[in-house]
C-alpha cells in the first residue's frame, strides 16, 4: 500500500497563529473605522452647533448694540421736535461726543437742507438726493448701502451706516429728518471682538453684494458655491441656516442681520467657523481611543499566541513521538496533561507502544538460507 506523504504543510500552531492575527487585525481595523467615523460625525455635529449658536450670539450682540443707537436717535428726535435752534445744536454736538459710535449727527429741514450738524459740519448742505433722507422723511430707516464720507473730526475717508427718522413738531407734523452717521469701523470692531470670543468669523455684504465687514484674518473671496447656496435662501427668514461651501469649511447664512424693531436694510451675513479655534479634545480622544484599541488587540493577540503555544506544544511533541513509533523506534510517550485530548493521545500512544514491544520481542528472527549439501559422488 502506498502511503502519501505531504511535505511543507504548516503546523497547527502556525496556521492557528496566522488565523488569529488576521482575525484580530480585521477586528481592530473594523473597530478603528467605526470609532473614527463616529468621532468625525460627532465633530461635524459639534461644529454645526458652534457656528449656528455662535452666529446667533453675534447677531444678538450686534442688534443689542445697534438698538441702543436706534433708541438714542428716536429719543433725540422727540426732544428736538420742540427745541430751539441752540438746543438742537447742543444735541447734535453731544451725540458725536458720546462713545464714538456716531461720527456725525445732523438735522435736515423738509427741503433737504442741513440746519444743524455736529460741530457745525455740513450745515447748509442740501441732502435731498440722499437715500437716508428720502426714506427717513417717511419712516424710520437704515440705509442699505454704506456711505463713504469724510470724518468730520479726523478728516479721513471712512465708511458709515446712516440711521434716519422723521422729526415731528408739537402738532405732529413732520418738520425734518434726524440722521445718525454710525461708523462702520465701530461696527467692525464690535463684531471682531464678539467673533474672537466665540470663534466665529463674520462676513457682511450690503444690498449690492459688496463686502462691508470681514472679521477674517485674510479677506479672501467667499466660495462661489457658498454665495450660490445663500442666494437660494435670500427670501427665507432671518434665522441662520447652514450652507455648504464645498471647500471643507463650516458656514451659516442669514439674509438679514437685524431683529426686533430695527428695519431690514438688506445686509447678508455669512458666519464662518474658525478652524484654528476648534477644540482639539475630540481628535486627541479619537487618537487615544484608537491607540487603546490597538494596544488591546496586540495584548489579546499575544495572550492568545502564548495560550496556543502552551496548549499545542504537547500535541506537537506527541505527534513527533507517534511518528517515531511509526518508524519503528522505541519511544516512550511522555504523558501530556495540557488538555483532555492531549492526555488521551499520550495514553493511547503509550498503550500502542506497550502492545508493539512484546510483538517485536516475540517475532522470530528471519531464517537465512543454508547451503545445500553437496551430493556425494
Amino acid at each position: 500500500m502506498t502511503i502519501r506523504r505531504h511535505h511543507n504543510l504548516g503546523g497547527i500552531f502556525l496556521r492557528t497563529a496566522l488565523a488569529m492575527v488576521l482575525v484580530v487585525a480585521a477586528t481592530a481595523v473594523f473597530v478603528a473605522k467605526v470609532v473614527s467615523d463616529q468621532a468625525h460625525e460627532f465633530q461635524t455635529a459639534i461644529e454645526h452647533k458652534l457656528v449656528l449658536r455662535g452666529s446667533d450670539a453675534i447677531a444678538l450682540s450686534f442688534n443689542t448694540a445697534l438698538m441702543r443707537e436706534w433708541d438714542s436717535m428716536h429719543a433725540v428726535a422727540r426732544s428736538i421736535g420742540t427745541a430751539s435752534q441752540d438746543d438742537i445744536n447742543k444735541f447734535m454736538d453731544a451725540v458725536a461726543r458720546t462713545g464714538g459710535q456716531v461720527a456725525w449727527a445732523g438735522f435736515a429741514a423738509p427741503d433737504g437742507t442741513i440746519i444743524s450738524g455736529s460741530n457745525g459740519y455740513e450745515v447748509g448742505k442740501n441732502v435731498s438726493s440722499k437715500r437716508w433722507f428720502r426714506d427717513g422723511i417717511r419712516v424710520p430707516s437704515v440705509d442699505s448701502i454704506t456711505e463713504t464720507a469724510t470724518n468730520a473730526l479726523t478728516g479721513k475717508m471712512e465708511y458709515f451706516l446712516n440711521l434716519s427718522t422723521p422729526v415731528k413738531g408739537p402738532d405732529g407734523q413732520k418738520i425734518g429728518v434726524l440722521v445718525y452717521r454710525v461708523r462702520i469701523a465701530w461696527v467692525r470692531s464690535f463684531l471682531f471682538e464678539a467673533s474672537k470670543e466665540l470663534g466665529i468669523d463674520v462676513v457682511v455684504q450690503d444690498i449690492n453684494g459688496d463686502t462691508v465687514i470681514d472679521t477674517r484674518h485674510e479677506s479672501t473671496p467667499l466660495p462661489k458655491s457658498l454665495t450660490s447656496s445663500a442666494s437660494l435662501r435670500s427670501k427665507s427668514s432671518g434665522v441662520f441656516h447652514l450652507v455648504d461651501g464645498k471647500d471643507g469649511g463650516t458656514y451659516a447664512f442669514a439674509p438679514d442681520f437685524v431683529w426686533n424693531k430695527l428695519p431690514n436694510f438688506g445686509w447678508r451675513v455669512f458666519a464662518v467657523l474658525r478652524r484654528d479655534n476648534i477644540s482639539n479634545d475630540l481628535p486627541v480622544l479619537t487618537q487615544v481611543t484608537l491607540a487603546t484599541v490597538a494596544a488591546a488587540a496586540l495584548c489579546l493577540l499575544g495572550v492568545t499566541l502564548v495560550f496556543l503555544k502552551l496548549l499545542l506544544r504537547p500535541v506537537e511533541r506527541l505527534a513527533e513521538d507517534a511518528k517515531s513509533i511509526a518508524n519503528g523506534k522505541y519511544v516512550f510517550p511522555e504523558e501530556a496533561t495540557s488538555s483532555q485530548e492531549a492526555a488521551s493521545l499520550s495514553s493511547a500512544l503509550a498503550i500502542i507502544q506497550s502492545k508493539l514491544t512484546p510483538q517485536r520481542s516475540e517475532r522470530p528472527p528471519r531464517s537465512t538460507p543454508e547451503a545445500s549439501p553437496e551430493p556425494h559422488s
